[in-house]
């Protein structure tokens, strides 16, 4: 056996790595694929997603992240451009944080806004479009980097920790003014629909008033709704039309849409635990409580005898209207039951950033999953709520989270209320968890506040689409374990596990704000069909089909009964006459 020497061994290790980056520098570039935007809290799995299509046969790949500020800005990277217009009233520039995958075998991007902006902006007639700066202004990040800034890199990448690449002009030309080609929503197409409706017309959020003859008191824009903890965290009520409906603005209609289920993910309630705070040991809310919480209510109001563990007055964090982690939490936990809307959070809320009086507290905004999660973890007595990720709730911050209803949202075994690390393992997320094991009260049906994420496209897009949905399905389990697949999934390889998917649904319902405007579109709710029943090979098993939404649904599910689960409860009934909005 040769031993090098030590000159010999580094000329060696320099062309090792001089390969490596020659290989890597070498990634060819496809047609696009996959152009979306919306929900923060699946920008991660996503990305993962993504990452294994375009490495798929051993592909050469690369990829690139970015974090925008406020648009117009010097950080303006990259937004969501709606060109139309109310009048002389521009649609406001919608600032987006972005990840791209490619390869030979084609292009995928994600910019994370909101679930209502990224449906908006793609069921917007003209279709919106992502709006980058120039290519030689994006930064890029020089390795794997995990530190704040505008340029930091998300660790999601399944790569072994290669550093991002710099945007090649070809990848750049496919995205740059490129129309959106399917969006990603924690709340289905209706119910964002509801929400902008309700914001414009019923919360007192319209400036620009709707000039078309009948629409009396209908608003097409809105006024900026601010976060009081940052002030560029900002959401912009912005008027839309679903389903091949006529756009408000542009009286134009747009293609018909398809709606594909992804998985369903857990809403958890979190609390600061800095030293002193009044919710550092809080352990239990229940939906009574907390509709009264957030709604601003008590005696005395956001007082502690509404939290399980909690020793003084309480700090709510709300959320903006548009949101969907807003609207699911406010549905199917604070007006569970009460159409009256008594305990909408939106109650009293006379400023804006709102910055409500509730006893010897206050009642403040927070907009989007990460202002949300900040704002509790760096300010003593607050309380907040997020869809549960691992990269949006990490491990060793000064937060835990409660037990909703005294059910554990996301182990099922609630313990110290620490929050489940994911660690990051060559430079990506590692979590992985057995099959069927994931959110399991979430699956049977104790807990109850959770929502199905969803991928909005049309036929053009849908092969596209579903590709990229049933690869997040196939690796959630693997890497970041933030959701319940839809579907039943198969073990692609020895060694791997079975997924059985979800069990239980929601009701679909008409929600009332899309049904009494002018020019509204005729929706009947149905629930979907059931699924087909599936096979496992690889690793063997029969899976029967779970749960509905197999054919085409119609109507929204934000606050719907739950169903299920199937394998107890195996009739399951048409669709639901309720309206809970």
């Amino acid at each position: 056996m040769r031993i090098l020497n030590a000159k010999s061994f580094i000329s060696v290790l320099v062309l090792a790595v001089a390969f490596v980056q020659c290989s890597w520098a070498q990634v060819g570039v496809g047609p696009l694929k996959v152009l979306t935007a919306g929900s923060s809290a699946q920008f991660g799995p996503f990305a993962v997603a993504a990452w294994e299509l375009a490495t798929a046969g051993k592909t050469p790949a690369a990829h690139y992240t970015l974090k925008t500020s406020v648009c117009p800005g010097s950080s303006c990277y990259v937004y969501l451009n709606d060109t139309r217009t109310a009048g002389s009233n521009a649609v406001p520039p919608e600032p987006a944080n972005l990840w791209v995958a490619w390869s030979a075998n084609g292009i995928w991007a994600y910019l994370s806004v909101d679930s209502t902006v990224g449906v908006r902006a793609f069921s917007a007639v003209p279709r919106a479009k992502a709006a980058f700066a120039a290519l030689a202004s994006l930064p890029v990040c020089p390795k794997t980097c995990q530190t704040s800034g505008a340029n930091t890199n998300y660790p999601y990448w399944p790569d072994g920790g290669l550093a991002d690449t710099a945007l090649p002009t070809a990848v750049y030309d496919a995205l740059n003014g490129v129309a959106l080609t399917a969006a990603n929503t924690d709340i289905r197409p209706e119910d964002a629909l509801y929400a902008t409706n309700r914001a414009l017309n019923t919360l007192g959020y319209g400036t620009v008033a709707d000039p078309r003859s009948g629409h009396t008191g209908q608003y097409l824009i809105g006024k900026p709704i601010i976060s009081h903890y940052t002030s560029s965290a900002i959401a912009n009520p912005v008027s839309f039309a679903i389903g091949g409906g006529a756009d408000p603005m542009s009286g134009e209609t747009g293609p018909a849409e398809v709606t594909l289920p992804i998985g369903a993910a857990p809403i958890v309630f979190i609390a600061n635990t800095l030293s002193g705070s009044t919710v550092a040991g809080a352990s239990n809310i229940t939906s009574a409580n907390a509709g009264i919480l957030f709604s601003g209510g008590g005696s005395p109001a956001c007082g502690e005898q509404l939290v399980t563990g909690a020793t003084g007055a309480i700090t709510p964090v709300l959320r903006e209207p548009l949101s969907g982690t807003m609207n699911t939490t406010e549905f199917s936990v604070f007006r569970a039951g009460d159409p009256s809307g008594a305990n909408s959070q939106e109650n009293g809320i006379k400023t804006n950033p709102a910055a409500q009086p509730c006893g010897t507290a206050f009642r403040y905004r927070a907009v989007g999953t990460g202002d949300e999660a900040s704002a509790v973890i760096a300010n003593a007595n607050t309380l907040g709520y997020v869809f549960f990720s691992y990269e949006a709730l990490k491990s060793g911050k000064s937060d835990r989270y409660l037990t909703l209803n005294g059910e554990d949202g996301i182990s099922g075994t609630y313990s110290s209320g620490a929050l489940p690390n994911c660690p990051v393992v060559n430079g990506a997320y590692s979590c992985p968890i057995a099959n069927g094991k994931s959110f399991p009260l979430l699956r049977n049906g104790k807990y109850t506040a959770w929502s199905i994420y969803r991928m909005v496209t049309d036929s053009t897009h849908q092969a596209n689409a579903q590709a990229l949905v049933t690869q997040a399905q196939l690796s959630v389990n693997a890497n970041v374990p933030d959701f319940v697949p839809f579907i039943p999934v198969c073990g692609t390889a020895v060694g791997t596990t079975n997924d059985p998917g979800l069990d239980v649904y929601r009701e679909h319902f008409l929600p009332s704000t899309i049904s009494t405007i002018p020019d509204s579109i005729s929706i009947t709710p149905n629930d979907g069909s059931l699924g087909t029943t599936v096979t496992c090979k690889t690793v063997k098993g029969t899976y029967p089909a779970l749960t509905l939404g197999g054919g085409t649904e119609e109507g929204g599910d934000v606050g719907g009964l739950i169903e299920g689960p199937f394998t107890a409860n195996p009739p399951h009934p048409g669709p639901t006459e309720g309206q809970p909005h």
